[in-house]
């Protein structure tokens, strides 16, 4: 404790230097101009905070203390010496303490001497025994004493350490350092917007993770992935507010934008993928159940259409390729502002539904996966496992179901292929907006 005393000292000392040199910087008045007046003016404001620092740093250390007397002699001297600091009182409680344990020790040797004698006397020796007890009560008495004596040093040490606090609580109650309501609103901002950020990852990793489970996990990604989201906008809150009271700065506003941004076109990139999906399932399920030739011939050639392998080697080819893979114009639109607008969809709450047990969607998935597996749960979930979005990863692996009848498997591999793409893509964008936060950006820097 004096170590510390002397560090919180040493801290003193070197502040009252500074205020002197600020002092000094301010009764100079050769700088003057504007710059100059204002230099002062602000030297003057720094003056009292580093005044108001000093005086805490100096009650703290003569609080604690910086240096520990050694009482000496007995209990007696102990516990007659006045109060000084904590780290000299707290001393002079452990030697009040040793002293007791000293005493305690001494009588408690005297007290066992005496009962071994007891034990070794022979009924005639009546006068040796009475002798012998009043040692072993005199004993006692002295072990009780000392008792006291180890409850009188806890009491100097409570009483020390009773009289830093308060002395230290008085100094930093009202000066100017204290935090007042802002100061503890900016910590209260930067907490959520921390927790947040935080949740905000894990969740949408959570999402991303059980994304491939038919129906539930589904579902349950929807679910985590629209409370990620709804984190993210409270942690693109905070950083607005903390950008405005001038805790961040517009760079940290800049990522949390752009982690937005990025989650939007991420949702645009699974879009391209979820709907690609559906149209190569519309025309092998056609091809499926086609009853003609002619049927089954237009059905195949819209399958190898989708995988692209149509017309090998054209330009058209190229063309069909990138017509496949687009949005509508007004749904890039859409993609980008639904990170805002989707946890409040009425698809999330189709998804909290989907979840209540009951409702028949639980013994789907456990088909599902058993008919995929060929009658193996095990073997039917290792099968539907997918790193691909949770909107198209389940769609994904029953194209590969429903090609089961299908000839042509080369087109269905392609298809696969380019869907998984799309949708990896879309998971790596946005994967890198959630990444886009404050644990990213001392990377950056």
């Amino acid at each position: 404790m004096a170590a510390l005393g002397r560090q919180l000292r040493k801290t003193a000392e070197e502040l009252e230097r500074q205020i002197g040199n600020l002092k000094a910087i301010t009764r100079v008045d050769s700088w003057d101009s504007k710059a100059g007046k204002e230099f002062r003016e602000k030297a003057k404001g720094n003056v009292k905070k580093l005044e108001a620092a000093l005086k805490r740093y100096d009650t703290a250390a003569n609080a604690i203390g910086t240096s520990v007397t050694e009482t000496g002699g007995g209990y007696r001297d102990g516990s007659q010496v006045k109060p000084t600091n904590y780290a000299n009182d707290l001393n002079r409680a452990q030697e009040i303490a040793d002293a007791a344990l000293r005493d305690a020790k001494d009588a408690e040797d005297r007290k066992g001497a005496a009962q071994r004698s007891l034990d070794g006397l022979a009924e005639k020796d009546q006068g040796d025994k009475k002798k012998l007890e009043e040692q072993q009560e005199a004993a006692e008495g002295e072990i009780a004493r000392a008792r006291e004596k180890i409850a009188q040093a806890q009491d100097v040490r409570d009483q020390a350490a009773k009289a830093a606090i308060e002395a230290i609580d008085a100094v930093i109650k009202d000066d100017s350092l204290k935090d007042d309501f802002w100061d503890k609103f900016d910590d209260w901002v930067d907490k959520i917007g921390t927790w947040a950020e935080h949740w905000a990852t894990y969740l949408g990793v959570a999402a991303l993770a059980i994304g491939w489970i038919p129906i539930i996990g589904q579902a349950l990604a929807g679910v985590l992935g629209a409370l990620s989201t709804i984190l993210t906008l409270v942690s693109t809150v905070a950083t607005v507010i903390q950008v405005i009271r001038g805790d961040k700065g517009l760079k940290d506003l800049a990522f949390s934008v752009l982690g937005l941004a990025m989650m939007g076109v991420g949702k645009a990139f699974s879009k391209i993928a979820g709907r690609y999906v559906q149209r190569a399932m519309a025309s092998m399920n056609k091809a499926n159940a086609a009853k003609t030739v002619a049927q089954r011939r237009r059905a195949v050639k819209a399958v190898n259409k989708a995988a692209g392998s149509s017309v090998r080697g054209s330009r058209d080819n190229l063309k069909n390729k990138l017509g496949m893979f687009k949005l509508e114009p007004g749904e890039w639109r859409k993609s980008m502002i639904e990170p805002f607008t989707e946890p409040f969809s009425k698809s999330t709450g189709q998804n909290f539904r989907t979840l209540i047990p009951g409702q028949g969607n639980y013994r789907e998935t456990w088909t599902k996966l058993v008919v995929r597996g060929d009658g193996n749960l095990a073997l039917g979930a290792g099968r539907s496992l997918s790193l691909a979005d949770p909107g198209v990863a389940s769609d994904l692996k029953d194209i590969k179901f429903v090609s089961h009848a299908m000839d042509d498997f080369g087109s269905v591999n392609r298809i696969s292929r380019n869907a998984t793409g799309l949708s990896m893509v879309g998971v790596g964008v946005t994967s890198v907006g959630m990444g886009l936060d404050s644990n990213l950006n001392p990377l950056l820097e």
